[in-house]
């Protein structure tokens, strides 16, 4: 399937509400901030660039974003890699700390430059993961972060930043395929898609289908269980009807979805565990799970709890 060109598919780069921009100083985030700021300056929050410590390059992007900021009298926040393991996890665990931190910090939203290719790529790395259906909505998914580019592919948004005149710093680490995102970007993909034309069009179907799937269950699961999530407590509460109690497979499909509005993973294994535990009649029960966190079972509900949590009351 052909793609269409940024005119005919529209180019708009818009935010609904003032937002942190994470910006790398590459082409789409830098281009994602000149078309966010010119269009409405005071939706610009500010600026946060965090230094993976990957080389020169790095640091060169860095010091771009700053004097881009500066010049127009946008606050600039960094972030620092100190000490982190050389992967792709341990960068986004760090940078995505950092980010939350900063959200926090501002009371704003954090938007970022991702595009369609990214939400291609994630889908296919997902699936050679072995991820259900919830994972497969990549992007897609409902959550906090907003992503202004996601209806443009990275080719739109490149070309422009150079129509533009925007700086931007590219990075030699992205050509690195020992890293898996620049494995499935620059060879795998390419090469799927020559033997099998049409593949990232069928991961990009993938991914809508997976998050209108997670939609349907997000919706059941207020209309069925109800649940009460305080975000600030890292509670999520279900309350019991002892007159029906769930059976496995309602709570294997809806618990990954209240746990998910804590920020919470559940694997499969947790899945099942969590599942099981929902179907027993006994009250004051406790069962931990990864990371930390733990449901307990009461007289009018079940609880669950982040690590670090602190009693209910």
């Amino acid at each position: 399937m052909a793609r269409r060109s940024g005119r005919e598919r529209g180019i708009s780069v818009t935010l609904e509400q003032p937002a942190v921009l994470a910006v790398s100083g590459g082409a789409d985030s830098m281009a994602m901030a000149a078309c966010l700021h010119a269009a409405d300056p005071s939706h610009v929050v500010a600026l946060a660039t965090f230094d993976h410590g990957t080389g020169a390059a790095a640091h060169d992007a860095v010091a771009l974003v700053r004097a881009w900021g500066a010049a127009r009298d946008i606050r600039v926040h960094v972030g620092q890699a100190h000490g982190l393991p050389r992967t792709e996890a341990a960068w986004r665990s760090a940078r995505w700390a950092f980010l939350r931190d900063v959200s926090a910090s501002l009371g704003a939203p954090v938007a970022t430059a991702h595009t369609e290719d990214d939400q291609a790529e994630t889908v296919f790395i997902r699936l050679l993961r072995g991820s259900g259906v919830r994972g497969l909505a990549g992007l897609l998914a409902p959550g906090p972060v907003l992503r202004p580019l996601l209806h443009l592919t990275r080719h739109d948004v490149r070309a422009m930043a150079v129509s533009l005149g925007v700086p931007f710093i590219d990075d030699p680490s992205n050509d690195d395929v020992r890293y898996l995102r620049n494995r499935a970007r620059l060879e795998l993909l390419p090469a799927l898609e020559r033997s099998t034309p049409g593949f990232r069009a069928w991961l990009l179907q993938l991914g809508r289908e997976a998050a209108a799937w997670r939609a349907e269950v997000a919706a059941a699961v207020d209309r069925t269980w109800q649940p009460t999530v305080c975000e600030n407590q890292g509670t999520a509460r279900i309350r019991r009807d002892r007159r029906r109690l769930p059976d496995r497979d309602e709570a294997a499909l809806f618990w990954p979805e209240v746990a998910g509005r804590l920020g919470l993973p559940l694997d499969r294994r947790g899945t099942a565990r969590l599942a099981s535990f929902t179907t027993k009649q006994e009250t004051g029960l406790r069962m931990p799970l990864s990371g930390g966190a733990c449901v307990t079972s009461e007289r009018d509900g079940w609880c669950l709890q982040r690590a670090g949590a602190g009693p209910r009351v």
